[in-house]
């Protein structure tokens, strides 16, 4: 591969309470750690509002997902979704609040500034499915910006990044974005919906960042 090549960037939209953007981050990170140590990797979160009526602080998640997909299909979507993140590590916990998203977006901005947009993703999704915390709530917020050394109650208490973000979601949906996750990479190729690892592996071997696998009868090359 030669030198100008060898970054990758891939542009995420996605929202801190959809479980499919868990599920397919990790997915994708499986894929990624099998790239070789000389390419720059660069991933961006973008936000998305799947509920952007939803209230701050949070209400019942049960009651909520039972309001709006029914018995029978929570019935079925919940062991389903507890199966696919044992696959890659998640544990889902369906206890908890779920609420306005806005705030942990807005959070997600802050810590990009400071080089950690992604291990903020990764706190957010950790605290919202797996520890059952309502990520609506500021304290929660200012809890897992902690964790990662920044300080955001001056921030979050402002209007800072309400702006950016909606304009963010408002060019998603120009685009046509109507679902997340979205993967867009190197500002090119669109992925939507969630990934399969060995996508991604094929992915980056159309792209020339893996070798491609050798088929039955190749000849070597001289």
């Amino acid at each position: 591969m030669s030198k100008e090549s060898k970054s990758l960037r891939i542009d995420i939209v996605s929202d801190i309470v959809c479980p499919f953007c868990f599920v397919g981050k990790r997915r994708m990170e499986s894929a990624l750690k099998k790239l070789p140590d000389d390419i720059k990797v660069t991933v961006n979160w973008k936000p998305f509002f799947l509920e952007p009526s939803a209230p701050a602080p949070g209400i019942d998640k049960m009651e909520f997902y039972l309001e709006k997909f029914g018995k029978e299909r929570v019935a079925k979507m919940i062991p389903y979704m507890k199966e696919q993140g044992a696959k890659v590590g998640i544990k889902f916990s369906y206890g908890g609040k779920i609420g306005n998203t806005l705030d942990s977006h807005r959070l997600v901005n802050l810590a990009k500034q400071k080089g950690k947009g992604d291990e903020m993703v990764e706190r957010l999704f950790q605290d919202y499915f797996e520890k059952e915390r309502d990520i609506s709530d500021l304290k929660v917020l200012n809890e897992a910006a902690g964790s990662l050394e920044i300080d955001a109650k001056e921030v979050l208490e402002s209007e800072d990044y309400i702006k950016e973000v909606n304009e963010e979601v408002y060019d998603s949906h120009q685009m046509g974005i109507s679902g997340v996750p979205f993967y867009i990479v190197n500002n090119s190729i669109s992925l939507s919906g969630v990934q399969e690892t060995e996508t991604w592996d094929e992915l980056m071997r159309e792209l020339g960042y893996l070798e491609k696998s050798k088929e039955p009868g190749d000849k070597p090359e001289s």
